[in-house]
């Protein structure tokens, strides 16, 4: 009994080290790689508000990601949307960055977004309705 708790406790450090080194070096080589892949979707616009119309200069855009292809199917891809945000914007013309939502955390990253910035024209609604 004494054998197995001197070769358990001598050198704890460097065997705590080394299994956390093969842990890693594990999930590196079974993560797999990442693969490039395009996705398009209509861009939304995030928190408008009553009683203002939004009219964006392009409807579409392409997002280029990098997926670890094991671990994320075509299923959650799908999800993944882009938009601006128009919070607390008034009336007038604006140029507003295009960004990535329902993105599945370290699984999948933005390459880029094409395109990366959309003008949006921002008006008033008419009144009783249209």
């Amino acid at each position: 009994m004494r054998r197995l708790e001197v070769f358990l406790l001598k050198d704890w450090q460097y065997k705590l080290l080394s299994l956390l080194m093969g842990t890693t070096l594990w999930f590196f080589v079974n993560l797999g790689e990442r693969v490039p892949m395009s996705v398009e979707r209509n861009i939304e616009v995030y928190n408008k508000e009553q009683g203002y119309e939004y009219k964006l200069e392009r409807k579409r855009a392409r997002i280029r990601l990098k997926v670890m292809e094991r671990f994320v199917p075509e299923e959650m891809l799908e999800g993944v949307g882009v938009g601006v945000n128009v919070k607390g914007m008034k009336e007038g013309e604006y140029i507003l960055k295009v960004e990535a939502k329902n993105l599945p955390r370290f699984l999948v990253t933005v390459e880029r977004i094409e395109p990366e910035y959309v003008r949006v024209k921002i008006i008033k609604a008419p009144e009783g309705g249209t």
